[in-house]
């Protein structure tokens, strides 16, 4: 073969599309599932109608986004969906856009905080978000009230449905970030996946495919698959995820589903990479309901993390921030159980442009592990989120949420929200992704691997995917861009330009 690509997500179906456009023809995608698209997945809700993205479903940052331009001109379907938040706390109901606690006016302070800390100082160490957050509450607290002590900070925490994390682990430094444009919604990102796939012959792709070792001889690289077959190609770019990626240098998990050995040992620059950049656990779940009887007018609701005015007396009464630490350190440690407002979370109501009687939630790790391992049960799904549901049905005008997943023909009142079946993601569980995307624990700079990753292992075997770039890390555009640079650098030692 002349290139062998390894993964049949965008980056690597971009790179096969690229290739071939250039007029490389003895190509060949080995993808692991029996499916394309990688960490885009695109699934029929249980009417058979709905389609939800169960890995990606928006394309962010679109005044500089080629791939969103690219699909709009092809006739790909969109909608612009932001919108203003409603922020729902368990016992006071809504506290968005409250006139005397002001909370966005207080998340924008501590946006601005946060810049000023590592963007116009010197040095300065990074910590978690909370810790953070939390600095900033103590230092500026005889300018807070005892409200925006205790809430702001919660609101703040709707980032960690972007970063996939729990603030406790996130870095305070990569938390906030500056967005080129607004964000449309793919719907959905299946044409986006199917119109790329079609620019090159299906034969191309191999699905069921594990690739086992990558190894160079000479100009050469030999892959083998798990059932023992061999290619020999002048090129390889692999496209698995980081986190996938990252068992290769694990000899504790030689055995592990999707684990490649390369031959030699990824180099020191990408083995170094890992110590300085982690992965996120982005997860959903699909709530589907019989009809629409709820508010279609908003289309973001999050629902804080409980709080209590302990910690804003704990604020107010520190006499140093090492006392304040001390108290959250033993706040957290009691909250071990399992609890649907021990964190915020994010429902897009798709009642609101797309007339789905329908939401999706996003969650972050831990908890999105919690939930993809008892994906099987629903009942206990349901029950676990009932609570926070409720919530949000409220504040949308509708009634309290009825469990008819058990039987689909029993009918009941037309103003009642009538649950008719539950979707979870299967990220964290999945061997082949082992997680959602790349994202920094305090201290990490994803630079270093970002580097390594774009330089390669050597000039014949090459890494493609969101984890490879700068502009559009962590996003569907930075991953399809990959791709085509990794083409083109094939391309032109291939003198196919």
């Amino acid at each position: 073969m002349s290139v062998i690509i390894i993964g049949a997500g965008i980056s690597g179906l971009k790179t096969a599309s690229a290739l071939y456009k250039h007029g490389a023809k003895n190509i060949k995608v080995l993808e692991s599932r029996g499916r394309i698209g990688g960490r885009l997945q695109t699934i029929t809700g249980f009417d058979g109608i709905r389609k939800y993205d169960l890995g990606a479903s928006w394309h962010h940052d679109t005044l500089c986004n080629d791939l969103f331009v690219e699909g709009v001109e092809a006739g790909e379907k969109y909608i612009f969906d932001d919108d203003f938040f409603i922020y729902i706390d368990k016992e006071r109901g809504r506290v968005d856009r409250d006139p005397e606690m002001k909370l966005e006016i207080i998340d924008r302070e501590i946006n601005k905080y946060t810049d000023m800390e590592y963007y116009q100082k010197l040095g300065s160490k990074d910590v978690s978000f909370q810790e953070l957050a939390s600095r900033y509450l103590f230092e500026k607290r005889k300018y807070l009230t005892d409200d925006q002590i205790r809430y702001s900070a919660q609101v703040s925490r709707y980032l960690e449905l972007w970063h996939g994390i729990d603030w406790k682990q996130l870095s305070a430094k990569d938390t906030y970030f500056g967005h080129q444009g607004r964000n449309a919604m793919a719907l959905n990102y299946d044409s986006t996946i199917d119109r790329i796939a079609k620019t090159f012959p299906s034969e191309i792709i191999e699905l069921n495919t594990e690739v086992n070792s990558v190894k160079q001889d000479n100009n050469k690289v030999v892959i083998t698959t798990k059932d023992n077959k061999k290619y020999v190609a002048d090129y390889c770019v692999v496209t698995i995820p980081q986190s996938v990626l990252e068992l290769s240098i694990n000899e504790s998990a030689k055995n592990e589903t999707g684990r490649i050995e390369f031959d030699p040992p990824l180099n020191n620059n990408i083995q170094n990479g890992f110590k300085s950049v982690h992965y996120g656990g982005l997860g959903k779940v699909i709530f589907e309901f019989e009809k629409i009887c709820w508010d279609q007018n908003e289309a973001k609701v999050v629902t804080l993390a409980k709080t209590s005015s302990s910690f804003v007396d704990a604020v107010r009464q520190a006499n140093t921030f090492d006392d304040l630490l001390r108290y959250i350190d033993k706040d957290n440690s009691r909250m071990i159980t399992r609890d649907c407002w021990n964190q915020p979370l994010y429902f897009n109501n798709l009642a609101k442009g797309l007339d789905i009687a329908s939401f999706m939630m996003l969650m972050q790790s831990p908890l999105t592990e919690y939930i993809e391992s008892i994906q099987n049960d629903k009942d206990k799904v349901f029950k676990f989120f009932q609570p926070v549901l409720d919530s949000v049905l409220k504040s949308l005008g509708g009634k309290p949420v009825v469990n008819g997943m058990s039987d689909l023909k029993q009918v009941f009142e037309d103003d009642v929200p009538v649950l008719r079946n539950i979707i979870v993601t299967n990220w964290t569980q999945e061997p082949y992704s082992r997680g959602a995307y790349t994202a920094c624990f305090p201290g990490d700079d994803a630079l270093d691997m970002i580097v390594a990753l774009d330089r390669g292992q050597s000039s014949r075997i090459r890494f493609a995917g969101e984890h490879t770039v700068m502009d559009g890390a962590g996003c569907v555009y930075g991953a399809w861009k990959s791709g085509q640079r990794e083409a083109d650098y094939i391309a032109d030692r291939m003198n196919l330009k």
